[in-house]
């Protein structure tokens, strides 16, 4: 079984890595999938390693050549050139300080979003920081924090094919706000849009939770287009 200790990443590769942590839900896994597809070596991370490795064969059961390695959280936020953060909220205080200095100075992105469920209904919980996001740039202070992928469906990700899709990104970096956004567009038929400082995320986090209403009234997987642009 692949493994970072015994697989490196392709030095030709003149695209960043990508390190997943908390990677192996369905979120997580969609977008590793769909950003191997495009040619970035990803690394799977996990609390256990071995439930890491599991995610890893299952999704090389959908396409056996994709460049995908599974880790522990650790190992795999020191290794790769960027960073998506796909934990749980109720786990993100406990999971992201000890990978602080293996995100220093990296593109750590957030599709975190701070939501429970009660009774059948999603609800947005409230964040001291004001955001997930901004909660991130506490816990990851040397990091380069971006909010992004929040609104995407974990299905459509996993399914493959285009998806009719705006991503809204947030930062206070300007530059890495501009290669998220890029980034964003090699999933086929979605487009990253600028939404602005990071103190934004906080609205683009509640979104995900009214779409959770509309696909359960609608019963399908929306997505978030913004007209005018």
């Amino acid at each position: 079984m692949r493994s970072v200790q015994d697989q490196q990443h392709k030095t030709s590769n003149s695209k960043p890595s990508i390190a997943f942590i908390g990677g192996t839900g369905e979120e997580g896994m969609g977008l590793a999938y769909r950003f191997a597809k495009a040619g970035h070596d990803c690394i799977i991370g996990s609390r256990s390693d071995e439930k890491a490795q599991a995610a890893v064969a299952e999704l090389l059961e959908k396409d056996a050549a994709l460049p995908l390695i599974g880790a522990a959280n650790g190992d795999a936020a020191e290794r790769a050139d960027m960073i998506i953060v796909t934990t749980p909220y109720s786990a993100q205080e406990a999971t992201l300080p000890p990978l602080a200095q293996g995100c220093a100075g990296k593109i750590v992105i957030s599709t975190v979003v701070p939501m429970a469920f009660e009774g059948g209904k999603a609800s947005l919980l409230s964040v001291p920081e004001g955001s997930a996001a901004e909660q991130e740039q506490v816990l990851l202070p040397e990091a380069r924090i971006v909010a992004a992928f929040q609104n995407l469906s974990a299905r459509k990700l996993l399914k493959g094919g285009p998806i009719d899709a705006d991503v809204v990104v947030c930062s206070d970096d300007k530059d890495a706000k501009r290669e998220v956004m890029q980034l964003s567009e090699v999933i086929d038929g979605v487009r990253g849009v600028d939404g602005g400082a990071l103190a934004n995320a906080q609205f683009v986090e509640a979104i995900t939770v009214l779409l959770v209403s509309i696909n359960r009234n609608y019963k399908t997987q929306a997505g978030i287009r913004v007209a005018g642009i």
